[in-house]
């Protein structure tokens, strides 16, 4: 286990929260210094929570995107999974979210399961800029497993690629303020990154009860 990346990971849960997507009600047109960065989250293996960990490269500000969620008390969602989004044909959703205009780096990515928790070892090299009162579409991530314990997930590996043609409607359709707002877009048509983050790193915690004595 590399214990500096797992402390990472901590700090990252501990300083930043996850951003919401942008509401029914929204307007990119009053943003006066702030954007919207979209695109999805899709995955194969079991339900849980997908997460994206973003940085202001100036003001060090963190934002995390996700899909999903780590703990589940929804039998269903816990054995039998997700069923495949109707618009992208597979487990996951699109997201967009307001951002403070400026640039930014995809600092890392994690899956978290219940007790426990996949995380990237490496620099993704992914920047992209959000510009006032206008949406950037990022691409679609996808969480592939490759290994798991039991039920539980111990290895991922996650692609960036551009899927505007899949993506763009299901975004259309699922954010109304987007409805008829042109997209620019960080990826180059039909651009492909292949693991991105490097491999994974990996932790499950098993809890310990000590009885108290009365």
């Amino acid at each position: 286990m590399n214990i500096r990346y797992f402390l990472l990971t901590i700090s990252w849960v501990l300083t930043a929260c996850a951003a919401p997507n942008i509401s029914r009600d929204f307007s990119l047109e009053k943003s006066a210094s702030a954007g919207v960065a979209t695109g999805t989250i899709t995955y194969d293996g079991d339900y849980a929570a997908y997460r994206l960990h973003l940085e202001n490269k100036v003001s060090g500000q963190k934002f995390v995107v996700e899909h999903g969620s780590s703990q589940t008390l929804n039998l269903s969602l816990a054995f039998k999974g997700e069923d495949a989004h109707r618009t992208l044909g597979k487990k996951g959703s699109p997201f967009a979210i307001e951002l403070p205009a400026g640039t930014y780096v995809v600092k890392s990515w994690q899956v978290s399961q219940g007790m426990a928790n996949v995380w990237s070892t490496a620099s993704t090299g992914i920047e992209f800029e959000v510009k006032p009162r206008e949406a950037i579409y990022l691409g679609g991530f996808y969480f592939r497993e490759t290994s798991r314990f039991g039920r539980a997930v111990t290895g991922s590996a996650v692609t960036l690629s551009d899927q505007s043609a899949r993506d763009l409607p299901a975004i259309r359709s699922g954010f109304a303020a987007l409805a008829s707002v042109p997209l620019t877009q960080s990826l180059s048509t039909g651009a492909k990154l292949e693991n991105v983050g490097g491999a994974s790193n990996g932790k499950i915690s098993i809890p310990i009860f000590i009885p108290v004595a009365r």
